[in-house]
């Protein structure tokens, strides 16, 4: 053999070697991705096994948290030593990513180096193809009905597989699902004249509230009362006067802010309003995140029998709040509650243990 065709010889074997090596290279990476269908339908090519995950949307943040949050990257926002309350450390000091699907920094999210993000309800084809060019190479997944009790339990589900936590999805929608079916079973059978009327009070003027068909109050009429602020929906709050609230005259106030809770029944302006006479005024517990709504999600699931309990005390007497809460709290937020923080959870609420 001369040495031209030596040569040749050896440059073959060399290109031969460096194709198999890059087949083998395709071969080891395709069988690391899976495809995903995600809830518009889009295919995305995501990462066999996923170990960082991070969320352009408040609602599903709360739902991955519960879920897996060893693989939770990061929060939407800053959270305040009251939510974190009831929180163990390690997930408290998660980075704060920012913003929310059209405003989000997504140079902070590539930064982060997540293998999936996903993005919550509402967000249209074109919005989500335009954020997944935004995040480049990481896969962007949509996700439906993550703010929305009567059909999240399909969010839940597709998160759950999603991130290799089938099991623990499965737990949460059957546990929402028995809160639904006791409650119904007790509430269904109320005549229209003898359910409770109820406002909720969003802010600390106690004057901003969100409207009958809202997703933010869904769990009043979930749980058998009527939400008297019967206004057009809008996307957000709507605000409302003092004089509308004396009108609607609630037997029943739900309240978010602990400032408006602890001055209402001292404020002259709210003396005569039927709830604050019989003392029915309830404050939503926060932490570690709000069993009402903000956001309306996973997290109000546990709100389901707080809300019963709330309206009708005599109906829901033999259901026990606090067992109820300890198990959601060990299996959901990661958390054992000693008994006097269980204690302080619903007492503070303005229940009674």
């Amino acid at each position: 053999m001369n040495k031209k065709i030596l040569i040749i010889v050896v440059m073959l074997l060399i290109i031969i070697s460096g194709l198999a090596l890059y087949t083998n290279t395709l071969k080891t990476n395709t069988s690391n991705q899976t495809q995903i269908t995600d809830m518009l339908g889009r295919n995305v090519q995501v990462p066999l096994n996923v170990s960082r995950v991070a969320s352009l949307s408040n609602s599903v943040t709360v739902q991955v948290y519960m879920l897996v949050p060893n693989k939770l990257i990061g929060w939407d926002s800053n959270r305040s030593a009251t939510q974190n309350r009831f929180m163990p450390t390690q997930y408290q000091s998660l980075p704060v990513m920012g913003g929310g699907k059209k405003d989000a920094n997504y140079e902070t999210f590539i930064s982060m180096n997540p293998d999936l993000v996903f993005v919550g309800h509402g967000t249209t084809l074109e919005d989500v193809n335009d954020m997944q060019e935004k995040l480049g190479v990481i896969p962007l997944l949509d996700v439906e009905g993550d703010n929305n009790l009567t059909n999240i339990d399909a969010s839940i589900s597709f998160i759950g597989k999603t991130v290799g936590e089938q099991k623990k999805a499965s737990e949460l929608v059957s546990f929402h699902q028995k809160m639904l079916s006791e409650v119904a079973s007790k509430t269904s059978s109320i005549p229209e004249n003898e359910k409770k009327r109820v406002y909720y009070a969003r802010d600390s003027t106690g004057l901003m509230t969100n409207p009958s068909g809202s997703s933010h109050t869904q769990l009043i009429e979930m749980c058998g009362g009527i939400n008297v602020a019967q206004v057009p929906i809008t996307k957000g709050s709507v605000g409302v006067s003092i004089e509308q609230v004396l009108k609607w005259n609630p037997d029943v106030i739900i309240v978010s802010d602990e400032t408006f809770y602890k001055n209402i029944y001292s404020d002259p302006l709210w003396q005569n309003v039927k709830a604050v006479k019989d003392k029915q005024v309830y404050l939503v517990p926060n932490s570690p995140f709000n069993w009402f709504e903000n956001p309306p999600g996973a997290n109000t699931i546990l709100g389901i029998p707080w809300t019963a309990k709330v309206l009708y005390p005599d109906r829901f007497s033999d259901m026990d709040l606090k067992t109820i809460t300890r198990e959601f709290y060990s299996n959901f937020y990661h958390y054992n509650l000693t008994d006097d923080e269980l204690n302080t959870i619903i007492t503070s609420s303005g229940l009674k243990t």
